[in-house]
């Protein structure tokens, strides 16, 4: 096998192999060892005089073979010099390592020369130290792909997400923080989302920082949102803390659970006011009725003025029934195209002559799109309790101020603030310089029965009547406010535009026209009603029958000589109701004209009455004044 090398240069080959310190062997085109020195022992294995490979390795080099036979074919292919390094066992702790060099033998097509040699411990070391250098370069890639990959997601999550460093400024914030708060890279965090010029007390995510553990929390944010917050540590490319955080805005939920709990008290209310409007308003007539008219025939200042201050007692309870009624009430009044400032100039008209010398009055019209879809009397409500509770509120005197003007919600921001529909809406402000709302009685001023002001007349009516009306119509009402700054109110109604048409019909109950009322038929299961209103109805020039129920109003009405020219008959009675006997005596007599007097209207009976024929309703409790203006309203005539 010798033969196909060059004597001489096997000479040289042999000469430089047996001096060397390296193992040296030359291996054929077909793998097999020509020659070897005595070095190479521990690599190669000698039988019958020949240097030749094992099978299944190369002398204790487990799974070397594959690695060689592919280096020596790499070196054929390539005719360049290949490096190969070989664990091996030494029968120690530590394994041995073993390089292995193979060069092509120039000249000789196929010939491989092979030399090995021991690496050295600091060479091993160093080659790990690289090895961990390019596997820790790879993970800090995956980490940075990974790292970007998740910077993507969040940056379009339909949550608010950013990241806080220790000293409050704000690392990251994806898109839709930005859309709400603008660029906020490197400012403070409390001044970014809570509007403040220093850091809020008490802030949970600090404890992040602290503790290492996520919490959770909620949070009011300076354009008054809710958000429920989730903070988790997190670091940053170079390792330094970050808390991550992510805001769940609940503003809309909020925004329901306060409207279904307005509704439950609402509905609490309703309910009650039904159950007691009657027997009270029934109570309140005689007490009226019969303390006026003993003002009316007395000339003792002595006896008159606790009887005046009786009287006026009885009316502020009336009142303050009528608020209660006028909350709950549930039927589905008439609305029409009305313009909010001629409404407002009306209704402003009856408050002036009653405003305090020391409380001064402005008004700003700053529109002409003021067309609401709304109940007159329901506006003027709205308004007249707005203006009253401001005055309220300025027991020194002060300014009271009025405005009308119109807004778009058009904007994302606007409207997620507001929680309002995007469109068009005209806005009714009414602003006072009075001693202004705590921050702690804020949420809870349109309460039923809640206020503030009991020693200035407050009821805790007037504001829930208010946001009544106000929902009822579609509409929207704010409050700002803070302890000693005034109060500002601020009413959205939807815009709508009124067609060529449509024009504003002021409806008015009436019945058949004719002479003045001379017989009367007084229907009420109360005694004491019964007699205070029969006493002013036969002072003012009627005959007046009574009866006390429905039976009995009936038979009155069947055996009378002569026909009754109105019967006020009350709805609600044990036995035969105000309406049931109405039905009755109409089907007999369709030209009768009957009013129902009652203490609570609702949609149910008021349709069930125009139905029947009724002439109109007659609302407990009245003065007396009231009764017979009323009742010479439905007749047409003086009494």
């Amino acid at each position: 096998m010798l033969n196909h090398l060059n004597e001489q240069a096997l000479s040289l080959l042999r000469g430089y192999a047996e001096q060397c310190a390296q193992g040296i062997a030359i291996i054929d085109p077909v793998n097999r060892v020509v020659y070897a020195n005595e070095k190479i022992s521990s690599f190669l294995c000698k039988k019958n005089g020949a240097w030749h490979f094992q099978s299944g390795g190369l002398n204790g080099l487990e799974g070397s073979g594959g690695a060689l036979a592919a280096g020596l074919e790499r070196v054929r292919g390539e005719a360049e010099a290949q490096e190969l390094e070989f664990e091996r066992s030494s029968g120690r702790n530590e394994p041995e390592y073993l390089g292995v060099r193979l060069m092509p033998l120039n000249g000789y097509p196929g010939f491989v020369l092979l030399e090995t040699r021991a690496v050295p411990s600091t060479t091993r070391l160093r080659r790990a130290l690289l090895a961990e250098r390019t596997a820790r370069r790879r993970i800090e890639h995956l980490s940075r792909r990974g790292r970007s990959l998740f910077y993507q997601v969040i940056e379009h999550l339909p949550l608010f997400v950013y990241m806080q460093r220790p000293d409050y400024s704000v690392a990251y914030a994806n898109q839709k923080t930005l859309i709400f708060y603008g660029e906020t890279v490197g400012r403070p965090c409390y001044e970014v989302f809570a509007g403040r010029s220093s850091a809020c007390p008490q802030c949970p995510t600090f404890r992040v920082f602290e503790t290492g553990m996520p919490e959770e929390w909620e949070f009011v944010d300076r354009l008054g949102r809710t958000f429920r917050i989730y903070d988790y540590p997190f670091e940053d490319e170079n390792g330094l803390p970050l808390v991550m955080e992510l805001g769940v805005d609940i503003t809309e939920l909020k925004r329901v659970e306060r409207e279904l709990y307005q509704a439950q008290k609402m509905r609490a209310v309703g309910v009650l006011a039904g159950g007691i409007a009657h027997d009270l308003n029934n109570n309140l007539v005689p007490i009226i009725f019969n303390v006026d008219y003993a003002l009316g025939k007395s000339a003792d200042p002595l006896i008159n003025e606790p009887l005046g201050e009786a009287l006026r007692a009885a009316y502020r309870a009336a009142d303050l029934v009528e608020q209660v009624l006028d909350y709950s009430r549930q039927q589905n009044l008439k609305r029409f195209p009305l313009r909010l400032v001629e409404s407002a100039q009306e209704s402003l008209d009856l408050l002036q002559a009653s405003l305090p010398a020391s409380v001064r009055l402005h008004v700003d019209y700053q529109t002409d799109r003021d067309w609401i879809s709304a109940n007159p009397s329901q506006i003027q409500q709205l308004l007249l309790n707005l203006c009253r509770n401001a005055v309220q509120a300025m027991p020194n005197g002060g300014d009271l101020s009025v405005r009308v003007s119109r807004v778009v919600m058009d904007g994302f921001v606007e409207r997620i603030q507001e929680g309002m529909p995007q469109g068009e809406y005209v806005v009714l402000e009414v602003m006072d310089t009075g001693i202004g709302i705590d921050l702690e009685n804020l949420d809870r001023v349109f309460e039923p029965f809640y206020t503030t002001k009991r020693d200035r007349g407050g009821t805790g009516m007037g504001l829930a009547v208010v946001h009544a009306i106000v929902t009822s119509n579609g509409g929207v009402i704010r409050v700002s406010s803070s302890s000693g700054n005034g109060s500002r109110f601020t009413v959205y109604l939807p815009f709508v535009a009124p067609s060529p048409q449509e024009t504003l019909k002021q409806e008015h109950d009436g019945g058949p026209k004719g002479r003045k009322p001379t017989r009367l038929l007084l229907v009420d299961d109360d005694m004491g009603a019964i007699q205070a209103m029969q006493r002013v109805f036969r002072e003012a020039g009627f005959d007046v029958v009574t009866a006390e129920s429905g039976e009995l109003g009936l038979k009155q009405y069947l055996m009378a000589d002569e026909p009754f020219d109105l019967i006020l008959a009350d709805h609600s009675m044990p036995g035969m109701s105000g309406i049931e006997m109405a039905r009755t005596i109409l089907n007999h007599e369709p030209k009768s004209t009957i009013v129902i007097c009652t203490g609570h209207v609702e949609a149910q009976l008021e349709e069930e009455a125009r139905s029947v024929g009724i002439a109109g309703f007659l609302m407990k409790p009245m003065t007396p004044g009231k009764l017979l203006e009323s009742v010479r309203r439905f007749r047409g005539g003086n009494g």
